[in-house]
């Protein structure tokens, strides 16, 4: 028997189980929350009733009403419940079920249909007892749990698990403010080393010094950032446990209360769904992310096994790739929550339910089109790794140094300390001033009657100390390229050499070069030019 179900019908039923087979549409019968059995009605379009279900809820609405007032009456009337007798009869060439009390037959709760019999598969004689009994038990049951005695026990384990629920509830409200107490300390503690790192970083690319243990620093700061993610998901973690415990001890105790039962298994199905799925895919998100640090520490790798300078490069784009990763993960299993979430409330299967992803998938596409070219155009930028944080570049007009880089947008900070946002989706040429290695080049104008042999010995004779110094040394790469005589000036001759530097280290080195070179010049008495003007005067 095939069973076709809809998200909208069952907001029409509002929210209760259901079915169709066919035009005929079924629910349950209720008492106390318990579903007893199902009955069945043909759907009719009318006016006033979008989806045909009313002729349905005016019936499963008579017959609850009916078993409710039936034990409202056993209750007060204190009947035996061995005088209690539920039957079968025939009312009008159909099959009903009476209750009898003492003797004494009442109306009849309900009248068997050939629909009703149809969605069972029985004839309705048979499906008339099948009511009849399970009316009987449900009677029974429903007298036996207001009985004072059954009251005052359900009330204790309701008590007990309401203590247990709100001191679960205070102990991880208090685990919840602590961790919320570390994590904002962790980054506080995180900005001002990202400040004093961004600002050092600044200063090699805008003519500055780079701190010794530059590196120590960015190693720090990634810790931070693990820690930082670490407490944030320990803290969501816990808030869905919060909240789970609550909903499902407020759950337990409504279902142990005959007038709330039925609330009480409404917070079991979706909430409780709800919680598990949310609480599920945060714990797999903290171990995706935990997964992702493990992998990208081991891919930066040792000293034993590549040079230092690919290490501080693979270290300084750990701070990138870490963050993007881990948002690529978070939106891919968030999506994979949604869709969870999407089923519990929805019956729908298989291929309608990919259809329907599918659809909305297009939709969201042709909504979203610069959002994803940002992120397409983002991933292919960390892929090739055309600039990190820390890098000194030039995307258009704007020059500084990057402060922040994601899938969707790129931060760099100029040297007046302005802070320009540019969406990756524009970004089409970009100049990297400090990947791999940069280059100084140096040119100085000296005088006409200067020795120009002896300027140029005297340029490579510094660079020589400034290699076997211990500081500079390390911050050249190669041999000096000099270049010489680049061209005759108006005030003099223009003298060139040029080399390359570590990444960045460019501004720093020719500050360096020129004031020894200063001091070289001065003692072998080369002269810079001076400019010089001459004025004529005519007599008029």
């Amino acid at each position: 028997m095939t069973i076709a179900h809809t998200e909208e019908l069952e907001g029409a039923l509002q929210w209760k189980p259901f079915g169709l087979i066919g035009d005929v549409a079924y629910a349950p019968v209720r008492l106390d929350g318990r579903n007893l059995f199902s009955i069945a009605a043909e759907r009719k379009n009318e006016k006033n009733d979008r989806w045909g279900l009313g002729t349905l809820e005016i019936r499963r609405n008579r017959i609850e009403n009916r078993l409710n007032s039936q034990v409202q009456y056993l209750i007060e009337n204190r009947v035996d419940s061995r005088s209690l007798q539920v039957f079968t009869t025939q009312l009008n060439k159909q099959m009903a079920v009476q209750v009898a009390l003492n003797g004494e037959t009442t109306k009849p709760i309900i009248t068997v249909t050939a629909l009703d019999a149809e969605i069972y598969g029985l004839t309705e004689s048979e499906v008339a007892q099948e009511y009849a009994e399970q009316i009987r038990q449900a009677l029974l049951q429903a007298i036996e749990e207001r009985k004072p005695d059954v009251w005052r026990t359900q009330i204790q384990s309701a008590g007990i698990v309401g203590a247990i629920a709100i001191l679960s509830i205070a102990l991880l409200f208090w685990w919840q403010q602590r961790i919320g107490k570390v994590r904002r300390r962790l980054r506080q503690e995180f900005n001002n080393y990202q400040e004093l790192l961004i600002e050092q970083q600044t200063a090699v690319g805008m003519n500055g010094e780079l701190s010794p243990d530059a590196s120590e620093q960015q190693q720090h700061l990634l810790a931070l950032k693990r820690r930082i993610d670490r407490k944030t998901w320990q803290k969501r973690i816990l808030q869905l446990l919060l909240l789970g415990v609550g909903v499902i001890g407020l759950a337990w105790i409504l279902q142990r209360f005959p007038q709330t039962r039925l609330l009480g298994v409404l917070l079991f199905r979706q909430p409780i769904g709800l919680l598990l799925i949310g609480l599920t895919i945060a714990i797999v998100i903290n171990w995706s992310h935990l997964l992702i640090d493990w992998l990208l520490t081991k891919w930066v790798g040792t000293e034993e096994r590549l040079p230092i300078a690919q290490i501080e490069r693979r270290r300084r784009r750990l701070l990138t790739l870490s963050p993007a990763w881990k948002s690529i993960t978070t939106m891919l299993l968030v999506g994979v929550g949604l869709i969870l979430a999407y089923t519990l409330f929805s019956l729908s299967t298989g291929l309608t339910l990919f259809t329907e992803i599918g659809v909305l998938g297009l939709a969201a596409s042709l909504a979203l089109q610069s959002s994803i070219k940002d992120a397409l155009t983002g991933w292919m930028l960390l892929a090739k790794d055309a600039f990190t944080v820390g890098d000194s570049i030039t995307i258009k007009d704007a020059t500084g140094i990057v402060e922040d880089m994601g899938l969707f947008l790129t931060q760099i900070r100029s040297s007046p300390g302005e802070l320009i946002t540019i969406r990756n989706g524009e970004i089409n040429q970009i100049i990297n001033s400090s990947k791999d290695w940069s280059r100084m080049d140096f040119t100085v104008l000296v005088d006409y009657d200067s020795d120009i042999k002896k300027a140029m010995t005297l340029m490579k004779e510094v660079f020589k100390t400034m290699q076997t110094d211990p500081v500079w040394g390390v911050q050249l790469l190669g041999e000096p390229d000099i270049l010489g005589m680049e061209k005759f000036d108006q005030h003099g001759i223009l003298l060139r050499i040029r080399t390359q530097t570590q990444p960045g280290q460019q501004f720093s080195v020719t500050r360096e070069f020129r004031l020894r070179l200063n001091q070289a010049f001065k003692e072998a008495g080369i002269k810079l030019p001076i400019p010089q003007q001459e004025v004529r005067y005519r007599e008029p």
